[in-house]
């Protein structure tokens, strides 16, 4: 299965390797705002109902055993004992991925959902989305594009942790702030929470702490407690329409001199889509070691992608519509159609039928492919069971010998 793809350049101030010299100044500036903020915070992960119907889980003896009881964590479908959840409004941070001095990043795993969004030459760059829970550091932590704030809207007005933007990026996240999309809590504007890796390459090592937020006082937040915690973005359940047969994963690639390929294979054991990215095992820092990223749906979204006021090189997902899809869920791929309407939040999916098409409780992942000129388009590859389990044993294998290596 094929589709289109984006070639991008830069909306934010990073275009050098990446894209602008404006971003390499202003993280040159935070950097040294932030040079003594090194500081590991740890993030209390909280959850709570967010608005959510209390949900009734049989016990082992549904008989005998009272009935289990809880909300759930509204951006993964979750039963969560936390009830503090409510209170707390979502974290979006630009996560770098274009480059491996970006890798492992850290706190993916912790991500309720992340977007891979197209930026410049077939790079791509992430979203990370944390509500659920919150780990120590998330980053490395890059800058802003055009994208971001359509997207963002569907957050309840969540906070934006960015390195910075080129300045027609920076009006655009003005505009959002003061339309009620995002809190912009960047390093151009607050220091605190960020504090630079010096073991890393700059700009590769600029990581945002939660717990520095508002001074580390949780009165002190910037905007205070929510008015409305954040929606579910889809609908969960477990009866779908049969799927693909031997399907056990998928591959996107952008195949320009810069784009890279991702892909997603299902691994029974840990529950999840483990992503190989280039080849290699995409791993992420946790809170307890270095985890291998593997999320329990993951949906490619087949999208254009116009140009960016921006910049002319620069694509922008156009995120609200509908078109051709892939659902990852439950070890299962489907063929399924989008839609994201102005009228509501989040995305809804069906099969060719109309039947809904339900996701697994868990995290999300959402790559968002593009299908329109100029920009590279994304070729979408559809895996079978055999070449899931090869590519999955390879990469493994491959990260066994290098830390071997290593350490010896």
């Amino acid at each position: 299965m094929v589709s289109g793809g984006a070639s991008a350049s830069d909306d934010a101030p990073e275009q050098s390797a990446e894209g602008a010299a404006s971003e390499g100044a202003a993280e040159g500036a935070a950097s040294e705002q932030v040079a003594a903020e090194d500081a590991v915070s740890e993030g209390e992960g909280a959850e709570s109902d967010g608005g959510e119907p209390e949900v009734a889980v049989p016990a082992d003896d549904p008989e005998l055993e009272p009935f289990v009881t809880g909300p759930l964590a509204p951006l993964t479908g979750s039963l969560t004992t936390d009830l503090s959840l409510a209170q707390r409004r979502a974290l979006a941070v630009k996560v770098g991925n274009g480059d491996t001095k970006d890798r492992p990043q850290a706190g993916l795993a912790a991500a309720d959902i992340v977007y891979e969004v197209l930026v410049e030459a077939g790079f791509t760059r992430f979203i990370a989305v944390l509500h659920s829970e919150i780990p120590s550091r998330v980053g490395p932590v890059r800058s802003a594009r055009s994208s971001d704030f359509d997207i963002l809207e569907d957050l309840a007005t969540p906070y934006l942790a960015t390195s910075g933007a080129n300045s027609t990026v920076r009006r655009e996240m003005s505009e959002a702030a003061r339309s009620g999309t995002l809190i912009d809590i960047g390093v151009l504007r607050m220091s605190a929470p960020y504090a630079r890796d010096r073991s890393r390459p700059s700009p590769h090592n600029l990581y945002f702490h939660y717990e520095d937020l508002g001074g580390g006082d949780p009165d002190s937040l910037p905007g205070g407690i929510p008015d409305t915690p954040p929606a579910a973005l889809f609908e969960y359940g477990s009866s779908n329409s049969p799927p693909l047969d031997d399907a056990a994963g998928v591959t996107v690639a952008y195949t320009t001199l810069y784009g890279g390929e991702a892909s997603h294979v299902w691994d029974h054991i840990l529950g999840g889509w483990v992503r190989i990215q280039d080849g290699i095992l995409h791993t992420t820092e946790t809170d307890f070691g270095v985890a291998e990223i593997a999320p329990a749906n993951v949906v490619v979204l087949w999208m254009s992608y116009g140009r960016s006021a921006a910049d002319r090189r620069s694509p922008q997902a156009i995120s609200y519509g509908s078109g051709q899809a892939l659902v990852l869920t439950g070890g299962s791929v489907h063929e399924a159609v989008w839609e994201r309407t102005e009228d509501r939040v989040g995305y809804r999916f069906a099969d060719a039928a109309g039947n809904p098409l339900t996701l697994s409780t868990g995290s999300t992942w959402l790559l968002l492919a593009n299908t329109s000129r100029p920009w590279p388009l994304a070729e979408v590859t559809v895996l079978s069971a055999s070449q899931s389990a090869q590519l999955l044993a390879e990469a493994r294998a491959a990260r066994e010998r290098s830390e071997q290596e290593g350490g010896g």
